[in-house]
Parts: structure tokens; C-alpha cells; sequence
């Protein structure tokens, strides 16, 4: 994407941290790959044997293992271990800083970023925050002052100390490629009223989410003129599966080509996890969202506010998900909210924003080395 940029300095280095869930892994895994195209040298940081360090190693990246933990919760014993794995932490990013001399530090979300963080700030390395939530983690409302840049996936309910800037979560290439051929709503199974084979895409993140998996199920055995694909997450893909008795039923485990899927579907289920959010908006798919009510802060639901507020899907409480398949029902019948829905979607998306980013951090480094 950048090999035509003028005045990039090669052989620059920079520590990319990122772990937990696939909404901070694979943004990070974009920008990697962004400035991997610069001619910058990505070394991922991460826990050993997590999810961070198959997708960092399945892309080539180096990865440098490091110990983290979650302070929360009330239970001192717990606390008290936590601070000591963050400390541990600190120490083996303040060895690895040593030995690699990084120009800067990226870090995309999880509370394995806390560790690398705290080594850049006491070794004046510059570093920089991706944060997907309108609710900001407590990583970032602690560093954000700090930072060299916040960006920003979307704009924030409340202000954060800093530099803040909204700028769109980083899209892996696949789903950039693939939406720039997807034609929206419309071409995905009609703008006509009859709901024939138009395909329901349901996805509960990275993990899964029972509740949308069994709601699922209902929805296709009560409406067998349509096409239900369940995304289920590993840990209840044996359990949904022995639930399946309807044909218009398919399930996928879990896949790290979501574009495939989003390609065909007409209306997404979902929970309001940033980066799916994203995804789904980038190919203009009218969803119904169904925050998860126990996420850190509430982000689920200010990130369900804010696309209830663009006017690019439907919020659903999971307390309500007994109406459903009703909802369902009235818009695949109502081509005009759907079109809307489609169109306002991919108004508010930046499919850039990973090449936007990288374009800003090498600016800034390439200042540094003026």
C-alpha cells in the first residue's frame, strides 16, 4: 500500500501489542500488515499460547512473549496476582525494548497492552493507542494523555485526555478486497418485499454467545423460506449442531474469512463488538444488534447507540430476544429501511483507515528522524 511514499526512512522498528479477543488481535493484525508494507519491522507482543500469538505467527510476524493480568474483581489473592504477572510483564517488555531499540509502540486493546505501556512510557518510547469502543478501556483512559495519537474507531460518549482522533478500526485486506466488490443491500437479495431465500447471517464474535446461537435456531425453524447462517464460536458448535433440525440451518464454527459470509447476506445478527461492527457497515449490512449486557463499561451498548444513531441497524436488548424472529420478519419485508440502513452503513465506515493510520505513524517517525 506504501511502497510509493516518499521520504520513508527505512529499518524502522516497532513493538505491536495486542491480545484476548479477536476485536483488538485483528485490527492490530491490519496495521501490522499496513506498515509491514512500509518497510517497517513488526515485532508482535503478546501471551504465549493465546490466540494473539497463532495469528501473529500464522502472519509471519515475530512474536516476543510477555506475562500480563487482569486487576478486577474484589478477591485480593486474585488482584494480588494479577499485579504481580503485570510486573512480570513489565520487566520482560523493558528487556525486550532493550534488545530491539524500538522507534515506537502500537497498541491496539487487551489488558496484555498495560505491561509494554508502562516499559514506553518509563524508556520515553513513543507509543500509540487503537481504541474500537465508544466506551474507552481502561488502557487507554489511563495512557491516552501519554500517547503520541488515540485513534479512534468511532466517536466517544465522554472525552478522553489526549490526542484523540477518529479515524475508523483497521480492516484486514480480505475485507477491504471483498467489500469493494459487494454492490450493499440492494443486489443481496432484492429490494422486492418477499424475503425468498435471502440469507440471515448471525455472529456472536470471536467467542460466540449461546444466547444468539439458540435464538437462532428459532428464527429458522419459524421462518423456513429463508437462509440462516450461524456463526457459533468453537466452544458451542457440538452443542448447536445437536440442536440443528431445520435445513434452511447452516453452521460455522468459527472462520477467519468473515468476508465470505458477509458477502451473501442480506441482515446480520450480532453482537456489538467494534471490529464485527465494522466489518458488517463496510459491506452496507443492515444488522440487528444485540449487546452483550456483562461487557467491561457497558462499551457494548454505547457502540450499539452509536449505530441505532447513524441509523445503520436495529438495536435488539438480549431480554427482548424473544421478539426476534418478528423483528426479522418486518425488515426483510421493508426494502426501503433496509436500502436506508445499507446506504447510512457505509456512509459512516472508513475501509482506509488502516493504510490512514499507518500513513500518520510514519509520519510521525519519519519526523523524528529528520
Amino acid at each position: 500500500m506504501f511502497q510509493d511514499i516518499e521520504g520513508v526512512v527505512s529499518m524502522r522498528k516497532v513493538l505491536l501489542v495486542a491480545g484476548g479477543t479477536g476485536g483488538h488481535i485483528f485490527p492490530a493484525l491490519a496495521l501490522g500488515e499496513e506498515l509491514r508494507n512500509c518497510g517497517v519491522t513488526v515485532i508482535w507482543v503478546g501471551r504465549k499460547g493465546m490466540l494473539e500469538e497463532t495469528v501473529a505467527r500464522r502472519a509471519d510476524f515475530e512474536f516476543e512473549p510477555i506475562q500480563s493480568g487482569q486487576v478486577t474483581g474484589k478477591n485480593p489473592v486474585f488482584r494480588l496476582r494479577a499485579l504481580a504477572e503485570i510486573s512480570a510483564g513489565v520487566f520482560q517488555s523493558m528487556k525486550i525494548i532493550s534488545r530491539i531499540n524500538p522507534d515506537a509502540v502500537i497498541a491496539a486493546g487487551g489488558f496484555v497492552s498495560a505491561p509494554l505501556l508502562i516499559a514506553s512510557w518509563i524508556r520515553r518510547i513513543k507509543f500509540f493507542l487503537l481504541e474500537q469502543n465508544c466506551v474507552p478501556g481502561r488502557v487507554t483512559r489511563f495512557f491516552s494523555r501519554y500517547a503520541q495519537e488515540v485513534f479512534l474507531t468511532f466517536p466517544l460518549e465522554k472525552s478522553l485526555s489526549g490526542n484523540c482522533n477518529v479515524t475508523g478500526t483497521p480492516l484486514r485486506q480480505g475485507i477491504v478486497q471483498r467489500c469493494s466488490q459487494s454492490s450493499g443491500f440492494p443486489l443481496r437479495g432484492g429490494a422486492s418485499a418477499t424475503i425468498q431465500n435471502r440469507t440471515v447471517l448471525v455472529i456472536g464474535g470471536s467467542q460466540g454467545a449461546r444466547v444468539l446461537n439458540l435464538a437462532a435456531l428459532d428464527l429458522a425453524a419459524t421462518l423456513s423460506n429463508i437462509r440462516v447462517v450461524i456463526i457459533t464460536g468453537k466452544r458451542d458448535y457440538e452443542l448447536i449442531k445437536s440442536l440443528v433440525r431445520s435445513k434452511n440451518c447452516e453452521l460455522v464454527d468459527w472462520t477467519d474469512q468473515p468476508e465470505e459470509y458477509y458477502a451473501q447476506a442480506a441482515l446480520a445478527i450480532t453482537r456489538a463488538g467494534a471490529l464485527v461492527i465494522s466489518e458488517l457497515m463496510a459491506f452496507g449490512i443492515p444488522m440487528i444488534v444485540v449487546p452483550f449486557p456483562f461487557a467491561a463499561d457497558r462499551h457494548q451498548d454505547a457502540n450499539a447507540r452509536y449505530i441505532a444513531k447513524i441509523g445503520a441497524g436495529v438495536v435488539l436488548e438480549q431480554s427482548q430476544l424473544s421478539g426476534l424472529t418478528s423483528l426479522v420478519q418486518r425488515l426483510l419485508t421493508d426494502s426501503a429501511k433496509m436500502e436506508a440502513m445499507s446506504r447510512n452503513a457505509r456512509a459512516a465506515v472508513r475501509i482506509d483507515a488502516g493504510s490512514a493510520i499507518a500513513r500518520r505513524i510514519m509520519t510521525v517517525l519519519n519526523a523524528e528522524g529528520d
